[in-house]
């Protein structure tokens, strides 16, 4: 009996998209009432492993950054005065599927090639978006694997990007 069935039903799902170590991608589109943010992080980056979840350890570790990661506002803090809420926050763990051998060949496991990655897409709502002119990435600070994110601002028909890193976890916003 699975603890965590959740979990390992999401380990399921196939990546789209290759991945770095170390580097995570984050769309922030603002809105009329608020933004919303996309995060794409290899897993090893926050849990320091990319096969599937095999002990109650790793199982454990998984839903503890499933449950970090989906209080955005704590990762990627906006100033106060913006009075922002999170109103939707989807958090799941995708990973690559691989060829695993033929049917009757039971000793193969997951590839070498393996690779895992947390996604998450946000809705934040504010009642001042006017004083959401920064972000703060706590993000680095909670996940010791993570070095730097690709940051894509859409904002008023233009898009903007920017990287920022544990050296500079402060984001200025259009």
């Amino acid at each position: 009996m699975s603890l965590f069935p959740a979990v390992l039903a999401a380990q399921a799902t196939q990546i789209v998209t290759p991945h770095n170590h170390g580097s995570g991608q984050l769309d922030f589109v603002l809105s009329e009432t608020g933004f919303s943010l996309t995060l794409k992080v290899p897993s090893m980056d926050i849990v320091g492993f990319e096969a599937p979840a095999a002990s109650d350890d790793e199982r454990t570790q998984v839903a503890i950054a499933i449950s970090e990661l989906s209080k955005p506002l704590n990762l990627f803090v906006v100033p106060s005065e913006a009075m922002c809420f999170t109103t939707s926050a989807n958090v799941i763990l995708t990973h690559e599927i691989t060829d695993q051998g033929t049917a009757g060949d039971a000793s193969k496991g997951v590839s070498d090639e393996s690779h895992a990655e947390f996604q998450a897409d946000y809705v934040i709502q504010c009642q001042d978006l006017s004083a959401v002119n920064s972000l703060d990435l706590a993000y680095f600070e909670r996940f010791s694997g993570t070095e730097k994110l690709t940051v894509r601002i859409a904002s008023n028909g233009t898009t903007q990007f920017h990287e920022t890193t544990r050296a500079t976890p402060r984001l200025s916003l259009p």
